[in-house]
């Protein structure tokens, strides 16, 4: 079963009377943005709606089409209107939460999380996403990270919880556990270019000059189509990296790219 379908079918949401009758449909437009077919989903979601307006599921599904179109406020809207109407529905706090956080308000996105974990448990997404809000408190935030390693299996699974426990754990000078971490990372993820830039960033804090500059270039050989690490960051670490090596050229070329890309 996709994921899609297990947060609309299995994890139990509350306020399913407003959606009575509309299971099949629901179950339809979970499938098509579960597969990509976003068009198709907008559709059934829009004809749930028309007859069950208020539908907390089908609001879910409609916020979410909505952040897909860059429509935030009214995905926001959506999500709202869904914790509105079915305070104890687990995915629609965990979409508002995921939507807060997104758009960098922490702090409100918290007790979204938190309820989402009191619903929901073994939420493992919800867990760490909790982690991230609490960035700023870091015993908060590890007591949160190894909350989600605990539970990080099943339809609530985040599987890049490694990369963003080592990310943690690298900001906290933790660099033998960062390790452990990100080497997992790389291995469940060698094509994600933010999590071989981590790694390359730990090396580097690790003085392992030449494993620094493997992942750097190969991050940089890496597209990164949500924009999680810029060129920029990418030519600055490589910079870095060939500075220590001694490899003057290298390093200059880079360095130049940073000022000249920072520049634009």
């Amino acid at each position: 079963m996709s994921l899609a379908l297990a947060l609309l079918l299995g994890a139990g949401l509350a306020g399913r009377g407003a959606c009575a009758g509309s299971e099949a449909d629901l179950k339809s437009a979970a499938s098509a943005l579960d597969e990509g077919r976003a068009a198709d989903g907008e559709r059934v979601a829009a004809l749930v709606l028309a007859v069950n307006p208020d539908c907390p599921d089908a609001l879910v599904l409609q916020g979410r089409i909505l952040d897909r179109q860059g429509r935030p406020r009214e995905a926001r809207a959506a999500f709202e209107k869904a914790v509105r109407l079915a305070p104890a529905n687990a995915e629609a706090r965990y979409q508002l939460g995921l939507w807060l956080y997104r758009h960098q308000l922490h702090a409100e996105a918290v007790p979204h999380f938190e309820k989402v974990i009191a619903l929901r448990p073994r939420d493992a997404r919800a867990h760490a996403h909790l982690a991230e809000a609490f960035a700023a408190e870091r015993e908060r935030a590890d007591l949160a990270y190894r909350a989600a390693l605990r539970v990080n299996e099943g339809s609530f699974r985040d599987g890049f919880l490694d990369y963003y426990y080592g990310r943690f754990l690298l900001k906290e000078d933790r660099l033998d556990e960062s390790r452990s971490y990100l080497d997992r990372a790389v291995a469940l993820h060698p094509d994600e270019r933010a999590v071989r830039y981590e790694r390359g960033k730990l090396s580097l804090a690790r003085k392992d000059y030449t494993a620094a500059r493997q992942d750097a270039e190969a991050a940089l050989a890496l597209s990164d189509p949500a924009g999680l690490v810029l060129d920029l960051q990418v030519y600055y670490l490589l910079a870095t990296v060939y500075a220590r090596l001694g490899e003057t050229e290298l390093a200059r070329k880079y360095a130049e790219l940073s000022r000249s890309t920072e520049a634009r």
